[in-house]
């Protein structure tokens, strides 16, 4: 089948055509730089696009093509409404498609989106449509949470997008708290100590793990309330003996036979006496039950390797575990659901994915090499799944290795679309309202000496004209009155600016990161454990401590910020 023939809504409307009626649902029109619009024939049907269209303008901002979008064999006619070559968009607008000039028209799927400066802001499913004097409502709906638009793995949580994969305050759902038995969240499942959480009736303690507070003494009834040796702790009160008094004293030690030695001296048989900290044991043996692995926490209780004991209770790593808990080198782990530590103690599960049951799953499977877990689904990667979830490609990029791509080159920055390598300007990323050789599409070059702005060849004082955001002033490039920017800059308000690598303006002028992301490669990106202190800070086998300013790279079970 040849591709389609396309026309602007025209007054009267034909009987075989397809009119698309776009509605911004919630969605200010400001905020839309392209809505862009994929037409595939309907899978019912065995014809397709047969041969590439390079883009085409068709109106003021308007303009279609016809290639494989995703790298998936099929042609897809993509249709974009662009802001930047000067289309304005309203609450509503229309398109019209017109059929095939012979044979019978095909059934269609159509999806749509709107996209801003780098963020998708809201998408369409896959609608079935006809031609035949039909309407389309093509309905984009703002998906974003607080004007942010939340990755699939995040949940908008009081109009704030929060990853309950790891918030302690909505783990695993919003206002979803582990306080008091658990101190960290790890794959939307509370924890303690980086272990499993607290059973009923004990308390997580930050950095030490589950104690019940109303009978260790060594944290009775509060965390940081130790007894004195040899007291007990009772309604998490510390007792001496029978009299039910605390042993009060720096170096005091509740002996043996229940008496308070303010000296720090009990006798223990055969004339040995023991001295705080150690009490007595079995009459023969002076022991510090707080550190002793063989009378750990009491006379007798021993630890076994690889624990040890620490502040009285057997302790993986200095912290205590659960009884199902595995003693790994990072710490106490629960190796049913600890993603850091899936079915095997360093098995860490991909980004997006939980633990369940010892094995890695994407809500109810494991996804396969190269594909992403997103809201629960294994996607492949393609150009509006790139390397993470819902990270869309420019116009014209493709998705290679998990990083959008333009012709095998490094990604488009701004505004910038990739251009195919046939191009008469030459491939490359290129402002199609700016460049001069690329001036609305990727086919259209200016005159020698002419500029493009919106996306129109006009006349210029410069010579070659200018581009990366500088301006011509009396004949010269300038970026706000200084000089202009190259090398790989844009000329900002606040001067020239790497797009790639600015949290200031990721990926286009003013467009900040959130306080304490990263800009890698003109994405923003939160510190996680692939980029902890930076956007090539890889924590291996170990931890990103996402809390701590700055985020750091740790072995241990729990975060300690430096």
């Amino acid at each position: 089948m040849r591709t389609l023939l396309l026309a602007l809504l025209v007054a009267g409307c034909g009987s075989n055509d397809l009119t698309l009626h776009y509605k911004l649902d919630g969605i200010a029109p400001t905020d839309v730089v392209r809505v862009e619009t994929r037409v595939s024939i309907a899978a019912s049907d065995p014809r397709n696009f047969y041969v590439d269209q390079p883009f085409r303008e068709v109106a003021t901002g308007i303009g279609y093509e016809v290639r494989d979008v995703d790298g998936t064999g099929q042609r897809t006619l993509l249709i974009t409404h662009d802001a930047t070559l000067g289309y304005v968009f309203h609450p509503t607008f229309d398109f019209r498609l017109l059929p095939p000039v012979s044979g019978t028209a095909p059934p269609l799927s159509i999806e749509a989106r709107a996209v801003g400066v780098t963020d998708m802001i809201g998408q369409t499913m896959a609608l079935s449509a006809k031609f035949g004097g039909t309407n389309l409502a093509v309905d984009l709906t703002d998906q974003r949470c607080g004007a942010q638009s939340c990755d699939a793995n995040q949940a908008c949580c009081n109009g704030a997008c929060t990853s309950v994969q790891s918030d302690v305050a909505n783990c695993g759902g919003c206002g979803v708290g582990c306080a008091p038995t658990g101190d960290s969240c790890s794959g939307a499942t509370c924890r303690c100590a980086g272990g499993s959480a607290c059973a009923s009736g004990s308390t997580c303690c930050a950095g030490v793990g589950c104690v019940d507070l109303a009978t260790d003494p060594f944290h009775c009834g509060d965390c940081a309330n130790a007894c004195n040796p040899g007291d007990r702790c009772v309604a998490g009160k510390c007792v001496c003996g029978v009299a039910n008094g605390s042993c009060s004293g720096a170096t005091a030690v509740c002996c043996s036979d229940g008496s308070c030695q303010q000296s720090g001296n009990c006798s223990c048989g055969g004339g040995m006496t023991c001295s705080f900290p150690t009490v007595c044991c079995g009459g023969t043996t002076c022991a510090d039950t707080k550190t002793d692995n063989a009378n750990c926490g009491s006379c007798g209780h021993a630890c076994a390797a690889p624990l040890t004991c620490t502040d009285g209770a057997c302790a993986c790593n200095g912290t205590i575990c659960a009884a199902s808990d595995t003693c790994c080198t990072s710490g106490c782990a629960n190796t049913d659901n600890d993603p850091n530590n899936c079915g095997a103690c360093g098995k860490k599960c991909r980004a997006g994915e939980v633990c369940s049951s010892g094995q890695c799953v994407c809500g109810t499977a494991p996804c396969s090499d190269g594909q992403l877990c997103c809201g629960g689904s294994c996607v492949n990667q393609s150009s509006t799944n790139c390397g993470a979830c819902n990270h869309v490609c420019k116009m014209g990029e493709a998705c290679q290795g998990g990083a959008c791509t333009c012709n095998g080159g490094p990604t488009c920055t701004g505004n910038q679309v990739c251009c195919p390598a046939a191009a008469a300007g030459g491939g490359g990323c290129f402002d199609l309202s700016t460049d001069p050789k690329h001036c609305g599409d990727c086919a259209t070059q200016c005159p020698n000496g002419d500029a493009c702005v919106l996306g129109k060849c006009v006349a210029s004082q410069c010579n070659p004209p200018c581009t990366d955001g500088n301006s011509c002033v009396g004949g010269q490039c300038a970026c706000n009155g200084g000089p202009a920017c190259g090398n790989g800059t844009t000329c900002c308000n606040g001067g020239c600016k790497d797009l790639t690598s600015d949290a200031a303006n990721c990926n286009a002028c003013g467009k900040k990161c959130d306080s304490g992301d990263y800009c890698c490669k003109g994405n923003c990106q939160p510190p996680d454990d692939n980029h902890c202190s930076s956007c090539t800070d890889s924590c291996g086998s170990e931890r990103c401590c996402t809390g701590c300013k700055p985020p750091h790279c740790s072995s241990l079970s729990a975060c300690v910020c430096l």
